[in-house]
């Protein structure tokens, strides 16, 4: 059903017009529509073209009415570079062409976004006024005609950049500790749909997201608004007892909510809450990420969410699968960071645990406004958080060594090193000056402050390493990587947000093996165990096991074939066979982005 469903949305996606996209160019000339002049009588078109541009360059100009204006300075440029040749008021006297404009800036509101953003209401106004005007007579007429056509021109585009790329800029959002995964932008054009005004829905069909995974998000919010506009719904009560009359009915609406918005989309019957009431909360508890059981403090936690952000982590995961999509096909490694797993995409799926970092203190963000404000790096508040980025896995290392970052040696070792000055040395730790080995104590740590020491820690290689044996570098801007890890009962714990950041595997080895596996040598991976102390696949190379040693030394081994690796956040995810789970928001993302949204 979900891939029927897929078929049919991916259609009626394609908006309007079956005339073929071609990509523009800055120099390219605009679509020839009708004249305006021949629509209006008495209309200088060399007067409008200059008013359009005068608007243009007019920094404070701003249509009456439209607060949405991200996208200005860009839709100024392209005025100017066109001599202010007015898009769309030679289209404007055809009624299905408006009928269309109308529906597909109206159409927003299917993807969570306000249609007050792309100025539907201002437009439709505009458009009356525009049926009885068939005669120049001021010149208030032609800042009519400009308004209209600088207004619709800012609407099309922001709808198509948001639909394309996103409402809200990540980088913005998030920064400084976001780098967006292969960035849609590379090949968006966002004058396409200026160059080409006939076939602008199109335009925007095609960079519009067209995933079950998106469409299947469209489909849960649009019944949750229709279910949301058509009851009353109930809060939680925290001063009454679970078990009463009232809470249960929450409760009881919240199923209904879930469960039968998922058969609305497969296409089941709907189900009885009250009669399958204790069935329907194990189901639930297992969906998102908990053991079966029944209605515990745990569970209304994660499941019930108040009346006024029933659809925020609906909104917040459709506007981050428009930043980014994970590929349908392909060969890479995907950490899904609220489900605590990798993935390694190759021939088959391959999954294992994974710890991530741990969640930033609660006051993070008020700290780092006041470290921007002082410059004092001794306020800088760490941010632990593995980041939403891309990378390319490029080198395995065996037996590395770990230079400590300057944030954990002033919060978690400066104190210890300064109360016992051979703590760093029964740790298992070198001092290194200018790339040299020295004692720790021929260093005077009280000189120093605690996150500004002179010299670099370093952890020497072996079983104790926090980087265990084996690390998977990936270069990226925040030195986040992946490895092994000593510390092997985390994976057990059912929170695994532990880590400073960096991605601790469960089965390392295992996930080499599949690495080296798809290189052009095929004797990678037997060289790779031979290394480790463990007997290869290849029964002819196999030794007396008393030989087998692993090796103390470090190296490293270069792949000739990089494998992409996305760090991924999505607290609903829909996989390929069209199950769906909700998923922890461990790092609390999707309040402040629905926030931002609405």
């Amino acid at each position: 059903m979900i891939k029927s469903r897929h078929s049919y949305l991916i259609v009626s996606a394609i908006f309007i017009f079956a005339i073929v996209f071609h990509s523009c160019k800055k120099s390219r000339k605009l679509e020839t529509t009708i004249n305006v002049e021949e629509l209006i009588k008495g209309l200088d078109h060399s007067k409008l073209s200059q008013l359009l541009v005068y608007k243009a360059k007019n920094s404070n100009y701003k249509p009456p009415g439209v607060k949405y204006t991200e996208h200005a300075d860009t839709l100024n440029y392209f005025y100017i570079e066109n001599e202010g040749e007015p898009v769309w008021l030679g289209l404007l006297k055809d009624s299905i062409f408006r009928i269309k404009l109308i529906e597909i800036l109206n159409s927003s509101e299917k993807h969570g976004l306000k249609s007050s953003y792309y100025n539907t209401k201002i437009i439709e106004k505009y458009l009356m006024k525009f049926d009885s005007l068939n005669e120049i007579r001021t010149n208030e007429d032609y800042n009519f005609l400009s308004d209209l056509d600088y207004t619709i021109s800012l609407s099309v585009i922001s709808l198509y950049s948001d639909l394309a790329l996103g409402h809200i800029n990540p980088y913005k959002f998030y920064k400084p500790n976001y780098t967006l995964i292969s960035s849609k932008s590379i090949n968006f054009n966002i004058f396409s749909v200026l160059y080409h005004p006939f076939s602008f829905g199109d335009s925007i069909a095609i960079k519009s997201p067209c995933s079950i995974r998106y469409h299947t998000l469209q489909l849960i919010y649009q019944n949750y608004l229709d279910y949301i506009n058509n009851n009353n719904i109930l809060d939680y009560d925290t001063s009454l007892n679970g078990n009463s009359e009232h809470n249960i009915k929450v409760i009881d609406q919240r199923l209904d909510l879930l469960w039968n918005t998922l058969n609305k989309i497969e296409q089941k019957p709907l189900v009885n809450i009250t009669a399958n009431r204790e069935k329907l909360i194990s189901k639930t508890r297992i969906m998102y990420g908990l053991p079966a059981g029944k209605t515990d403090s745990i569970f209304i936690e994660r499941f019930y969410k108040p009346a006024n952000e029933l659809t925020d982590e609906i909104l917040s995961n459709l506007e981050q699968e428009r930043w980014f999509s994970i590929p349908d096909t392909g060969q890479f490694v995907l950490v899904r960071l609220t489900q605590y797993i990798a993935e390694i995409h190759t021939d088959s799926v391959r999954q294992m645990k994974v710890c991530i970092g741990k969640n930033k203190a609660i006051d993070f963000d008020e700290k780092y406004k006041r470290y921007l404000k002082t410059k004092n790096y001794l306020q800088k508040p760490i941010n632990t958080e593995t980041p939403i980025i891309q990378g390319y896995l490029s080198e395995i290392v065996i037996n590395p060594t770990w230079t400590v970052p300057n944030s954990i040696i002033g919060k978690e070792m400066y104190s210890k090193i300064l109360s016992n000055p051979d703590y760093l040395t029964n740790k298992g730790y070198e001092v290194l000056l200018n790339g040299k080995v020295i004692s720790p104590r021929s260093l005077n740590w009280n000189k120093y402050s605690p996150y500004n020491v002179p010299v670099k820690i370093r952890q020497k290689s072996g079983t104790t390493n926090s980087l265990g044996i084996l690390k998977f570098n990936f270069p990226n801007a925040f030195n986040i990587y992946m490895h092994d890890t000593p510390e092997k009962n985390k994976f057990n714990n059912t929170n695994r947000a532990v880590s400073h950041g960096c991605i601790r595997l469960h089965k390392p080895v295992k996930m080499a093996e599949i690495l080296l596996n798809i290189q052009s040598d095929s004797s990678l991976t037997d060289k790779l165990r031979l290394k480790l102390g463990l007997q290869p696949y290849d029964t002819s190379l196999h030794v007396v096991d008393s030989l087998l040693k692993p090796i103390k030394n470090t190296e490293s081994i270069k792949l000739k074939k990089q494998i992409p690796v996305y760090l991924y956040y999505r607290t609903i995810n829909v996989e390929r066979n069209g199950n769906i789970s909700f998923n922890h928001d461990i790092y609390k993302r999707n309040k402040a982005i629905a926030k931002k949204l609405k």
